[in-house]
């Protein structure tokens, strides 16, 4: 992963981790419900995660890489799900964010997919292009 992909990649995730705890924020001054919290704390524990598996992947960890990709790719999703289930105790202002967090997940999980990327994190025994 390049440095300019790195910097694109890292600040998404950040963008997510803050309209996490953003969310957070706006469920203690409204009185969010235990679904509003569970699921913000979620998401906002697997950005942290995100963040430090983009700067592993950075430095050259396969594995990083591939979690990576992994949680960008199938947490749209499960958001997908959240957003569409008419009765699950998820606000609107909720569903609403977590469309966003989709959005910018997916948008990572387009740029590390990517032939160019997947190629320099080759698998064991294989030489990178």
């Amino acid at each position: 992963m390049d440095n300019e992909l790195y910097r694109r990649v890292r600040a998404l995730f950040a963008t997510v981790l803050v309209l996490s705890f953003a969310t957070l924020g706006i469920a203690a001054l409204i009185g969010g419900n235990a679904t509003v919290w569970v699921r913000g704390t979620i998401v906002a524990a697997i950005a942290a995660v995100l963040i430090a598996l983009a700067r592993r992947a950075f430095r050259g960890s396969r594995a990083a890489y591939l979690r990576m990709r992994l949680m960008s790719t199938a947490a749209p999703l499960a958001i997908v799900i959240i957003v569409a289930l008419p009765h699950d105790g998820f606000p609107v202002w909720m569903k609403v964010e977590q469309a966003v967090v989709g959005v910018l997940l997916l948008a990572v999980a387009v740029m590390v997919g990517r032939k160019a990327v997947r190629q320099a994190y080759p698998k064991a025994g294989q030489q990178v292009r």
